[in-house]
């Protein structure tokens, strides 16, 4: 038996192995977003993800906590070669943390969103695992809501199309 190359993995592939189950979701709209996320380059995808972080902390009630705030210098950080992806991972991974001691399902799906976001510099796709986790957000904010979910998924298409 031959060896199996696999070339071209894209995210899609990867959402597509369900990561996170049991969310209500707009699939043609979910498709478009990660088709959408391939013709962009890390960078454009980071700043995707910190305009993504600014919307998960409206929609899931976090305060901007130091921990929370360095989602937002870490990433420019990175971008401007100051620091290596390690120091991203270090903040990803303080927001899990905060996520595990968390209580309120909405802030810990909100903490564990950020932690995606801050892990962007590690691999190029966390942006697209933080909109799974917003979806998350607004399900349980909107249980069975289609509608709130659509717009979720159309808001994340227009962030993505400003660069």
């Amino acid at each position: 038996m031959g060896k199996i190359v696999k070339t071209g993995f894209q995210f899609l592939e990867y959402a597509n192995s369900r990561l996170i189950r049991n969310v209500d979701d707009v699939l043609d709209l979910k498709t478009e977003l990660i088709t959408l996320s391939e013709t962009k380059t890390h960078r454009e995808l980071s700043d995707y993800a910190l305009k993504l972080a600014t919307h998960i902390i409206e929609i899931s009630g976090l305060e901007r906590t130091e921990d929370v705030k360095a989602v937002f210098s870490v990433i420019p950080q990175w971008q401007a070669k100051q620091v290596r992806f390690q120091a991203a991972l270090e903040v990803a991974g303080r927001l899990n943390d905060l996520a595990r001691e968390e209580k309120d399902p909405i802030k810990v799906k909100g903490y564990r969103a950020l932690g995606q976001i801050a892990a962007t510099p590690h691999v190029r796709w966390h942006p697209l695992v933080a909109s799974e986790y917003t979806v998350v957000i607004i399900n349980l904010k909107y249980p069975k809501d289609l509608n709130k979910v659509k717009e979720e998924r159309l808001f994340q298409i227009d962030l993505m199309k400003q660069g």
